[in-house]
C-alpha cells in the first residue's frame, strides 16, 4: 500500500463532507496506525481477502471506520461504488462495519464492546490449530468503559496470547463528553492496561509513524511471552483544526457548520 497518511486523512475528510457524514475526528485519528500496519505488517492477499493465511483485524469503535474504507478501497477490496453511494440503498456500507467478507471487514462493530471479545476467540482459535497467524483489535479509549473488554482481557491472559495486539485510540473524547469526565483518565487507563501484560505494554503518540513501526515490529518479530497493548495518544480530528479537541463533532460532519473540502488546499489548517 503506497499511500502516504495525508492522503489518506485527505481522502477521508472528503469522504465525510461528500456524504455529510458525521464520526469524522473519530475516523481521523486512526490514520496513522491503520496506514503503518498495512503497508507493513497486516498479512493479506490481494486477491484473496478471504485468504486462510490472512491476519485478522478488528475494527472495534466500528462508527469511526472512514479512514479503514479508504484504505480497503485503495487496496481494492471496496468498489468506488460502495463508496460513492454510501448512505444510500445502493451501498452496503454503514455508518458503522457491517461484516463482509468480499471486502475483508471481519466482524459488524461499532455497538461498542463486542471487538475484543471477537478478537481474542479468534487468536485463541488460532493457538488452538497451531496457526501463526496474528489479530489485531483496535479498540476507542471511551469504549473501554465496556465491562466486556476487561473479560476479554483477563481471558487473553489466562490463555497467553502472544498473537494478539490491543490496540487503544486514545483521542481523549467520546461521543458527548471528555473520557477523563465520564471514567477514568487515559494515563489512569494505562497503567491498568499495563497490569495486565506489563512485559509487552506500549504507550506512545499515535501519530508518529516511527513509533508505531516500532511496536509492530516487536509484535510481528520478537517473542513475546504474552498479549500486546499499544496505549496510542491521538488526537481527535487530527489534520482538521475546526473539530480538533472538539465534543460537538462526534456526530456532526464539519459542513454543517460551513466547512467546505477543497483539494487543492491544505486542510490541516480547516480551511472554509
Amino acid at each position: 500500500m503506497n499511500l502516504t497518511s495525508k492522503e489518506i486523512q485527505n481522502k477521508t475528510i472528503k469522504f465525510s463532507c461528500d456524504h455529510n457524514a458525521g464520526h469524522l475526528g473519530s475516523a481521523l485519528s486512526t490514520v496513522e496506525i491503520l496506514k503503518v500496519l498495512f503497508q507493513s505488517y497486516l498479512q493479506y492477499e490481494k486477491n484473496n481477502p478471504i485468504s486462510e493465511n490472512r491476519d485478522r483485524l478488528i475494527f472495534s469503535k466500528g462508527h469511526g471506520a472512514y479512514a479503514y474504507y479508504v484504505i480497503l478501497n485503495h487496496i481494492g477490496f471496496i468498489p468506488n461504488y460502495e463508496l460513492e453511494n454510501f448512505g444510500n440503498e445502493k451501498s452496503s456500507l454503514k455508518g458503522c462495519l457491517v461484516q463482509n467478507n468480499d471486502y475483508m471487514i471481519e466482524a459488524s462493530t461499532g455497538s461498542l464492546g463486542h471487538g475484543l471479545p471477537i478478537a481474542v476467540g479468534m487468536a485463541k482459535s488460532f493457538k488452538i490449530q497451531n496457526k501463526t497467524n496474528k489479530v489485531i483489535c483496535i479498540i476507542g479509549d471511551g469504549e473501554m468503559q465496556e465491562g466486556s473488554n476487561y473479560e476479554a482481557l483477563i481471558l487473553a491472559s489466562q490463555f497467553k496470547l502472544d498473537n494478539l495486539l490491543i490496540i487503544i485510540d486514545g483521542n481523549e473524547l467520546q461521543a458527548m463528553d471528555y473520557v477523563k469526565d465520564v471514567g477514568i483518565s487515559n494515563k489512569h487507563l494505562a497503567n491498568i492496561l499495563k497490569s495486565f501484560s506489563p512485559n509487552n505494554f506500549y504507550e506512545i503518540d499515535g501519530h508518529d509513524e516511527k513509533e508505531l513501526d516500532h511496536v509492530y515490529n516487536n509484535f510481528y518479530n520478537k517473542t513475546n511471552d504474552s498479549f500486546s497493548i499499544l496505549m496510542a495518544h491521538t488526537i481527535k480530528g487530527n489534520s482538521l483544526a475546526m473539530i480538533q479537541h472538539n465534543t460537538k463533532y462526534h456526530y456532526r460532519c464539519p459542513t454543517e457548520d460551513g466547512y467546505i473540502y477543497n483539494q487543492d488546499k491544505d486542510n490541516s489548517n480547516g480551511n472554509i
